[in-house]
């Protein structure tokens, strides 16, 4: 029988206590946010005991204890999240230690695991890909007792060659032929190249990361104010809208009136189609949609960004240049760098100066001239 407790941080925890080979044994998980979720981790627990599996059982194999352990997390994370911890278990951690029993795990497995990842992969990627893995790992120390000590914990990693990214954008004039390329294709296509002239506008006027602007609402405008809350994702070909990449994705910006005057003739061109067109459904509520009203899927999007950036005869970059693009000008235009920093959504000052760094060493470069001249 299951026992649900909840903490004093607020969260809830279950503990399931059983009997195996004659002896009494004990399962425990924290952390979940509602008293429901976690009575139903703990069914699931007494279900798979019942079934006469062994959650505490040192013998099973990688692979079962992470398909459990997948199982349990769904209460406790985000399904973008869950998506992501599979992928990476899919990817890397089975290939190698998959049909391994967890107890038989060692520290110089993973040692040679990460090595060998590093040989190929950034290692920022590759800590991202071992994380999950670490965390399945120490639950099965802590939560479920199935090993004594985790051999992931605190692992090193090879020291990384520290390269300067280098930020691609589009110059001041490159970006006025891509818009210029864009609204001179607004009206073919039905209402798709114009719906597409209005998000190319709207990255490069306001440094939205293109998930965010996929994901925004109609009801997130409010008169020259624009709200980022959440977050277009998409994996194993399903679209999933969640919350922002950071606390400090979350934001108000405010929006230009050209902008802003084209969000608004957007809605009216697609209301007006929905009129025409009864094959086409107007979503009421995302701003950017297809003709199913589903969101506007990113690939679709991406192959018609490159489309014009070939007719403009500008560099064929990602849509994410659009955002650098609008910080660059920003900052080469005398703003602020705080003011910078909080519109793109960045945690920090310093991480807005470290990525435009070839434009905060000119503002610096500038400034000193200016007090040359005055002093």
């Amino acid at each position: 029988m299951a026992s649900i407790k909840q903490q004093p941080n607020g969260k809830w925890r279950y503990r399931v206590r059983y009997k195996e080979n004659g002896k009494f044994r004990e399962v425990s998980k924290s952390g979940f946010r509602t008293k429901r979720d976690a009575q139903s981790a703990a069914n699931e627990i007494e279900s798979k005991i019942s079934d006469g599996l062994s959650i505490c059982d040192s013998n099973m194999l990688l692979r079962d204890y992470l398909e459990i352990w997948l199982e349990l997390k769904k209460k406790q994370v985000k399904k973008s999240t869950l998506l992501k911890i599979n992928r990476s278990f899919r990817l890397y951690v089975l290939p190698r230690f998959g049909l391994t029993k967890i107890v038989n795990i060692k520290r110089l497995d993973c040692v040679q695991w990460i090595n060998k990842m590093c040989e190929s992969l950034n290692v920022d990627s590759v800590k991202s890909y071992a994380a999950p893995f670490s965390n399945a790992l120490e639950d099965a120390v802590n939560e479920y007792k199935i090993i004594n000590a985790n051999p992931m914990k605190n692992i090193k990693y090879p020291r990384s060659k520290k390269r300067q990214k280098v930020i691609k954008f589009f110059e001041l004039d490159e970006l006025k032929r891509l818009l210029e390329v864009s609204e001179n294709l607004k009206e073919n296509y039905h209402h798709s190249n114009y719906q597409y002239f209005v998000l190319t506008t709207l990255l490069s006027r306001t440094g939205l990361r293109l998930g965010e602007a996929l994901a925004l609402n109609w009801d997130d405008i409010d008169k020259n104010n624009l709200s980022v809350t959440k977050t277009l994702y998409r994996e194993n070909g399903q679209d999933f809208i969640t919350s922002p990449k950071t606390e400090s994705s979350y934001r108000v910006i405010a929006l230009d009136h050209k902008t802003s005057d084209l969000l608004k003739s957007l809605k009216i061109k697609k209301m007006k189609v929905s009129l025409s067109n009864e094959n086409y459904k107007f979503n009421k509520e995302l701003i950017f949609s297809d003709y199913t009203g589903s969101p506007l899927k990113q690939s679709s999007y991406r192959t018609y960004f490159y489309k014009i950036c070939k007719l403009a005869n500008v560099p064929i970059l990602s849509p994410h240049a659009l955002r650098h693009s609008h910080a660059v000008h920003l900052l080469e235009s005398g703003a602020n760098i705080k003011y910078v920093s909080e519109r793109l959504g960045h945690a920090t000052i310093n991480m807005t100066a470290n990525v435009y760094l070839h434009i905060s060493k000119k503002i610096e470069r500038d400034a000193i001239t200016m007090y040359e001249k005055y002093f």
